[in-house]
Order: structure tokens, then sequence, then C-alpha cells
């Protein structure tokens, strides 16, 4: 059985800047420590981020394939792996962004799944490490943009 993940975020901020924050960069290194991101905006295309890169190499490492890309609303990843140097690789795994608007502020709605369920103690670290881990998040991209915006 597979697990799931929900998390969600008011942001005061157009949904075009949240989705532009997930796919940039420059961006995605300024609010969630990325060292480097390729990022084909497209749907089919390529989404790979690392994480620690020292001269060993990277520590970690989050990459799959974009099913869905729409700028003003929506981002949907597919066949996501993570590797973590610690931890054997995990996937494959979809993450669903969503942004819907309401009247003067956005909503941000993740969905991650396919955490496998009683696999071994490495997935569920993986899916407990990802459940505290979205809300952080969220909150560090809303002040990021607000930051940057408001």
């Amino acid at each position: 059985m597979k697990k799931f993940i929900t998390s969600q975020i008011r942001i005061n901020v157009s949904p075009d800047k949240i989705i532009e924050a997930l796919v940039d960069p420059e961006q995605l290194h300024a609010w969630w420590g990325v060292d480097d991101a390729f990022v084909e905006k497209k749907d089919g295309g390529l989404y790979c981020l690392t994480w620690m890169r020292t001269p060993e190499g990277i520590k970690f490492i989050s990459s799959g394939q974009i099913r869905l890309y729409n700028p003003r609303s929506h981002l949907y990843l597919e066949n996501l792996i993570y590797i973590n140097y610690e931890k054997p690789m995990m996937g494959p795994f979809t993450l669903k962004y969503d942004v819907f608007t309401e009247r003067h502020y956005s909503i941000l709605k993740i969905n991650q799944s396919g955490f496998q369920k009683g696999l071994n103690d490495e997935w569920d670290w993986y899916y407990n490490a990802v459940l505290d881990g979205w809300p952080q998040a969220l909150v560090i991209l809303k002040n990021y943009l607000e930051r940057r915006y408001v």
C-alpha cells in the first residue's frame, strides 16, 4: 500500500510567482538552498535539484520529469527519484503543486505520493522526514515570496 502527504499554505502573491519560485534555479537557491537545478519548463521536461555540493560530491538529489507545467497554476512532477548519500535510492514519487487564487491571496497545495508502506525502515524514515519537512519548506517559501513581492 502506498502512502501520500498533503500540505498547504496561504501566500499573499499571485499564483504565477509561486510556480516560478518552484522552477527558477535562482529562486530555488534563494528559498530552498538548492545548489544547482536543471529545469525544463515544459510538459515532459526534466526537473533535477541538488543540495550540499562539496568537493567530494553531491549529498542530496531529487530528479524526475514534469508531467504538467502551467506557469499560472500547476506543476506536476512524476517518476521522481530521491538520492541521499547515506540512504538507498527511493522512488518513484509523484509530486503535485496546485495554486488556487482566492480574493487577495493564493493557496499552494502540495501532494506527494509513492511512499512504500512497511517496506523497510528507510521508507518510514523518508516518509516522516517529508511529513515534517513540507510544512517547514512551505513557510520558508511563503516568507521568501512575501518579502520579495509584498
